[in-house]
């Protein structure tokens, strides 16, 4: 299935875009519209979605520092993919992160499930490897409808920071030193009270909290969510620091 393991790699760390936006781009972040790239079509992820966003993001937060050596010098889509190949030629299950960007790619794309002649089903995203190196991936093709349109490993480094700014992701600083990237995603983990986001009460909070319905919430975009929840813990938090002052106690 499309389950990913929750491996060191999926921490967050702060990191500039290192393929800025273009104006256009940004403003279609900004606005929730979906972005015309390579001929693909990329939706904003929705809020219906969210279990799977949550599975699916892990394909694009890893850092490559964390990985053996021989994974760092590649580009990331590459190193991935590779990884993956290793993994299951070593008789262990690859359902990895590989997987967790093959099921964003689905989201972000609204990709539609084939089913095979054998009865599974499959999205319609084909490998092209190298003939002389089966790990190597040289592009990833992909059908949107009528579209057909190629991804290479150089083309997802830009993919991969238009789908974070889209989604709301914060992709890893890979300029950080790895043992400090090591030492703040330990750090993070002690300072995490539950590891299982429960989704389902996280939009039933912000539904309360805004006065609106869950089913419209639904329908928002992840983006647009994370915005308004996190508008909704400040002034929250505004109004707890002002009723602490005012029975006499400071607020920290």
């Amino acid at each position: 299935g499309s389950k990913c393991f929750l491996v060191a790699l999926s921490f967050y760390s702060k990191g500039s875009a290192t393929m800025p936006l273009t104006q256009e781009q940004q403003e279609a972040v900004k606005k929730g519209t979906p972005i015309l790239w390579n001929g693909l079509t990329l939706f904003p992820i929705l809020v219906k979605d969210m279990d799977w966003f949550l599975i699916a993001k892990m394909g694009l937060t890893a850092s490559q520092q964390t990985l053996p050596g021989k994974y760092v010098v590649m580009r990331y889509l590459e190193a991935l993919y590779a990884l993956d190949y290793d993994v299951r030629n070593s008789g262990q299950s690859g359902a990895g992160l590989f997987n967790c960007i093959l099921l964003f790619l689905k989201l972000s794309l609204r990709l539609e499930v084939i089913k095979g002649p054998d009865g599974a089903e499959y999205l319609p995203i084909q490998y092209r490897l190298d003939m002389d190196n089966p790990r190597k991936l040289i592009a990833l093709e992909v059908k949107q409808g009528d579209v057909k349109a190629e991804i290479t490993p150089q083309d997802f480094n830009q993919l991969r920071e238009i789908l974070a700014a889209q989604n709301d992701v914060e992709l890893p600083d890979e300029t950080l030193n790895p043992e400090l990237v090591q030492a703040e995603r330990d750090l993070a983990e002690k300072g995490t009270l539950d590891l299982d986001v429960d989704s389902e009460s996280l939009i039933y909070s912000v539904s309360v909290r805004t006065n609106t319905p869950v089913e419209q919430i639904m329908e928002w975009t992840i983006r647009k969510f994370h915005l308004v929840e996190r508008a909704a813990d400040r002034i929250t938090g505004h109004l707890v620091a002002a009723l602490t002052e005012a029975s006499g106690a400071k607020y920290k």
